[in-house]
């Protein structure tokens, strides 16, 4: 597949089979964010362990719920919504506190392991919504869990696995975004 295959086949997969992702696959992934542009150090944490998934999961849904922001407090109230859709895989990027280009290098890595993912026939999306239980100070327990270092704070989530065939949550077919000005 080339580069502009994996871009435009890529797509936000919100429903997982229940079947692990495997080890070579994963590594190739991760690899693939490692090699992302970047201007300074980002942190890669993954998480395979249910539990630790469940818990991140959990709270992040308890949080959009009491978020504020219309739009989370209905997707949160969704009949059997998951922010973590159950998938196998949850790779969680942060950066250092005080570097402003935390956000910028870590979203650079997620989206390459997302091409990478969609490279080899798994199913992935982009997440913020766990930055929600993940940052701030009542949740260092759960950060410290999950391999964040103390001084970092998490920039965004990527999940990852073999994407199912329904896909309830699912917002759509993808369409181009953005507008272009050319100015010659």
């Amino acid at each position: 597949m080339t580069i502009s295959e994996k871009i435009t086949k890529r797509k936000s997969v919100r429903a997982y089979l229940d079947k692990p992702v495997l080890p070579d696959d994963l590594a190739k992934i991760i690899e693939a964010g490692r090699w992302a542009p970047n201007t300074g150090p980002f942190q890669i944490s993954v998480i395979r362990d249910h539990g630790l998934r469940q818990q991140i999961n959990d709270r992040t849904r308890n949080a959009m719920a009491h978020s504020g922001n219309d739009f989370l407090r209905e997707r949160a109230a969704l009949p059997g919504y998951q922010p973590l859709y159950d998938a196998p895989v949850l790779i969680l990027l942060s950066g250092p506190v005080e570097d402003t280009f935390s956000t910028f290098n870590t979203a650079l890595a997620a989206e390459n392991m997302l091409l990478k993912a969609t490279g080899l026939g798994l199913g992935s999306c982009f997440l913020l919504s766990p930055t929600l239980t993940l940052t701030g100070k009542d949740s260092h327990d759960l950060a410290q869990a999950a391999g964040i270092p103390d001084d970092y704070t998490l920039q965004c989530a990527v999940i990852v696995g073999y994407a199912a065939a329904e896909n309830k949550f699912t917002a759509g077919e993808r369409t181009r975004k953005g507008s272009v000005n050319y100015v010659d």
